[in-house]
């Protein structure tokens, strides 16, 4: 069961592993990240950053997908860095009921939504897919945020 899907491009840090994992009580945290999972150092850094008792998983959109039918009864956090990531594991029969967005940062070619949400048209035409899947979109920075409706932003 999915816990929280949540969109940042930092992975984890301290605000995922403890304010975000406390609030969703997960046993794991699954960083889905193509190029992550192809890098050892990498990877090694995000489960350092897992809080402890937490079990941290780093794969490609095509190991998600498996593992997520396989561990469908225990609680995971899911956290990618494009919202990319998570249409492709949807499209291939993830369920997902809510995404939280809280960290695409500026980059060249991106318009701001909110203080930290700033997004490009891939990252808008990914959305505007996920919505229409039923998914409601989220953005909040911190658990204790009140919750925005990302779809009236874009």
């Amino acid at each position: 069961m999915v816990t929280i899907a949540r969109i940042d491009e930092r992975l984890i840090h301290g605000q995922v592993a403890h304010a975000w994992s406390v609030a969703y009580k997960s046993e794991g945290i699954m960083v889905i990240d193509n190029e992550a999972a192809k890098d050892k150092f990498q990877i090694s850094l995000l489960q350092m950053a897992c809080p402890k008792g937490v079990k941290c998983i780093v794969c490609d959109e095509e190991k998600a997908v498996e593992l997520l039918k396989k561990y469908e009864k225990r609680k995971i956090f899911i956290v990618v860095k494009h919202p990319c990531a998570l249409l492709s594991i949807c499209e291939k029969g993830v369920e997902l009921k809510e995404i939280n967005v809280g960290g695409l940062y500026y980059k060249e070619g991106r318009r701001q939504l909110s203080k930290t949400v700033y997004v490009d048209a891939q990252m808008e035409e990914a959305f505007r897919k996920l919505s229409g899947m039923g998914i409601r979109l989220e953005n909040r920075t911190h658990p204790t945020d009140t919750r925005e409706d990302l779809m009236g932003l874009l």
